[in-house]
C-alpha cells in the first residue's frame, strides 16, 4: 500500500504557502507526517504530492531523497483526483525503472 501526502496548498489557513515547512520540535511538520507513516509498517512507499504552489516544500523533500509528485494545484479535490487516476502509471513507470536498475 502507497501512504500518500498532499502537500500541495495555498497554505491559505494559516497564510503561510510554505506551512508545511513550519518547525515543530526542530523538523518540518511534513517529516513528523512522513516519518509517522514510514514508522507505522503498513505502507511499501510513501509519496509526497506537491503544486506550484509548494516549490520549497518539494526542494526540501527532493534533497532528503523523498519522493514526490507533481499536481497541477487546483485544490485538494482536483489534485487528488488527478493524481488517483494516474497512480497506476506512476508504480508502474517505477517498478519498470527498479527493474532496470536490477538489470544493470
Amino acid at each position: 500500500m502507497i501512504g500518500l501526502v498532499m502537500a500541495g496548498g495555498k497554505g491559505t489557513r494559516m497564510d503561510l504557502s510554505e506551512e508545511k515547512l513550519l518547525l515543530e520540535y526542530k523538523k518540518p511538520v511534513i517529516f513528523h507526517v512522513i516519518d509517522v507513516l514510514e514508522n507505522s509498517g503498513c505502507f511499501s512507499k510513501v509519496i509526497v504530492a506537491t503544486s506550484p504552489n509548494s516549490p520549497k516544500t518539494k526542494q526540501v523533500l527532493e534533497q532528503k531523497g523523498i519522493k514526490t509528485l507533481d499536481t497541477l494545484g487546483k485544490g485538494y479535490t482536483n489534485d487528488l483526483n488527478s493524481i488517483l487516476q494516474n497512480i497506476d502509471e506512476f508504480t508502474r513507470s517505477e517498478e519498470h525503472t527498479s527493474e532496470l536498475q536490477s538489470h544493470l
